[in-house]
């Protein structure tokens, strides 16, 4: 047998998480850079080609298994199952993330803290992410020594914080796991399979209807609906009491990216005051150097122990610098979910009209034979508000679906906004990786609201309680380990960041993230921040054409239709 050992920290004996047989571990050698370690990175090649890597690290995402454990469950036994996986995905559904797994050097963090997952996904460039999710997978396992899935830091379990610490930590969990089958049945009663509106090619039924013939028309039966509506029922209450979850939630994390990209995040990990980040990035160089030993690794150690030494230097200086400035800060009660504090046009008379100038002399020089700006602003300027507004239209174009994304003109156009909400849309909301997005250190300083389901099956109290207990907490560690303490935070308390993006990225972000089946959290901030474009730039807001201003219990019942429907497809075809 070949143990799989976690370990959190560099001096940590570690923990067996999985076992293999020694003819399995024969079989995952030639597709892995190791099978004894929670970080390995994957063999592209002739046993493992980049659409079966890809579909691998895709599978994250709905799973709770390890990698190495989808390998030899479902992509062993079926060579075509990359292939098959990207049909029933990609084609249809549009989640654009997963198409970007296939390329640069694929790497799997497993049992790694969600915290650390949130500094990895700050990486940009040349990046890709696919990690667990907190809407379809419960995270309520629990590792083979009986221990719930969190982290234990090394200078937490050496600190007199340790036993409340481990306590804290197991009564979130508890907490978690005893309300989620509550949480479910609640969601089913209040939203009733029979009284579900179903949506299918266009045409939309509710049971009675669908028992009178729509069967055969569709393509589905009412098993596969009621699969679909427990889906998305299961998914709802997921979203609700992630509340719970703490930063230290062990989580598993799909990474791929270039070598300078890797290059840089190894860097930042390298420089953290956090053991956990520091191991990471250790055990990443070591992984990739297996596969890459001329771009990662002991070739680049020069060159990384300097940038190691200015990133931890830096650090340490602004820490200080700011120190008097930051001991006296308090941040305003209740502060506003979505602030607009800058954009193109603020201060001018007309931010719109303004907005419409710069936007359609950017097109006009995009398209001229040698105009500089500065001669398409001049001629832009003469032109009536309708003309621009026709010039913006034409290139905008007959978008039919929100793939269809405006050109690049559109980039012209910015704004920047202060945001403030729950941990978990943060968490979301990092995989933006167009714009720029400054999170501040997690904390509990913002507080935290209860949710009204939490009052209707009767856990307010408790998840109160919980949270004072991490509160309280959170600030007693913070006077000694003051970034250790952030592990404690859940995902319910509030955090702000800064998001600077331009108007063709809002796009994206508002269409996306306003659509029915997205979490009820980051669909309302999203909401807000169109309510926010629109009133400084209607023009551009009127051709977010997608955004979706309602409110949905079951967002994703439909989304689980198709994925139903695709899913018999592609065994037909297979």
């Amino acid at each position: 047998m070949v143990d799989v050992t976690l370990k959190f920290h560099e001096d940590d004996k570690g923990t067996t998480v999985e076992s293999f047989s020694d003819a399995e571990a024969k079989r995952l050698s030639r597709l892995v850079t190791n099978v004894n370690s929670n970080i390995y990175a994957i063999k592209i090649g002739r046993y493992l080609p980049p659409e079966q890597a890809g579909a691998l690290q895709s599978r994250y995402s709905r799973t709770s298994l390890t990698g190495r454990a989808l390998l030899l469950k479902e992509f062993l036994p079926n060579r075509n199952k990359g292939r098959e996986f990207f049909k029933a995905w990609l084609a249809d559904f549009g989640d654009d993330s997963i198409q970007e797994m296939p390329g640069g050097l694929p790497l799997s963090c497993e049992f790694i803290s969600d915290l650390a997952a949130m500094k990895i996904e700050e990486s940009r460039i040349g990046a890709s992410f696919i990690r667990k999710s907190t809407r379809y997978v419960a995270f309520d396992k629990k590792l083979p020594n009986g221990e719930f899935m969190f982290y234990n830091d090394k200078r937490i379990s050496e600190s007199k914080f340790s036993d409340e610490y481990t306590s804290l930590m197991r009564a979130l969990f508890e907490s978690y796991t005893r309300n989620m089958p509550v949480m479910q049945k609640y969601v089913a009663e209040i939203n009733p399979f029979e009284e579900q509106t179903f949506s299918i090619n266009g045409e939309s039924f509710k049971l009675p209807e669908f028992k009178h013939g729509l069967e055969e028309k569709l393509g589905i039966s009412e098993e596969e609906l009621k699969k679909a509506y427990d889906s998305s029922v299961k998914a709802y209450a997921l979203d609700l009491l992630r509340d719970y979850l703490p930063l230290s939630t062990l989580t598993h994390m799909g990474i791929s990216m270039n070598a300078r990209a890797y290059d840089n995040l190894i860097s930042k990990l390298s420089a953290s005051q956090l053991a956990e980040f520091r191991w990471i990035g250790k055990r990443i160089s070591v992984e990739l150097e297996k596969l890459a030993p001329s771009l990662i690794g002991k070739s680049r150690e020069k060159y990384q122990n300097k940038q190691v030494e200015f990133l931890t230097k830096k650090e340490i200086n602004i820490r200080n610098s700011l120190q008097d400035i930051l001991s006296s800060a308090t941040p305003a009660e209740n502060p506003e979910s979505c602030s607009l504090f800058d954009y193109t046009g603020y201060g001018t008379e007309s931010p719109d009209a303004y907005s419409q100038t710069i936007l359609a002399s950017q097109i006009l020089h995009d398209n001229s034979r040698g105009l500089s700006i500065s001669d398409a602003k001049r001629i832009i300027e003469s032109l009536s508000a309708q003309r621009k507004k026709e010039i913006i239209t034409a290139y905008v174009g007959d978008r039919k679906d929100r793939r269809q994304k405006p050109g690049r003109a559109f980039e012209s156009v910015n704004y920047s906004f202060d945001l403030t909400g729950r941990i978990g849309i943060l968490r979301d909301y990092k995989r933006h990786r167009i714009g720029t997005q400054i999170m501040q250190p997690v904390s509990p300083n913002l507080g935290f609201e209860v949710r009204k389901q939490y009052d209707a099956i009767g856990i307010s109290d408790d998840y109160r309680s919980k949270m004072a207990e991490v509160k309280a907490l959170y600030d007693r560690m913070y006077m000694e380990l003051p970034d250790e303490a952030q592990y404690v935070v859940t995902f319910g308390f509030k955090s702000r960041w800064s998001y600077s993006f331009n108007a063709r990225q809002a796009f994206h972000l508002i269409e996306l993230r306003t659509s029915p089946q997205g979490h009820e959290d980051y669909r309302r901030l999203t909401q807000d921040i169109y309510r926010a474009i629109d009133k400084v730039h209607p023009t551009i807001a009127s051709y977010i054409e997608y955004v979706n201003l309602k409110r949905f219990e079951l967002g994703r019942l439909n989304s689980e239709i198709r994925i139903a429907l695709k899913r018999k497809q592609v065994k037909k075809t297979a």
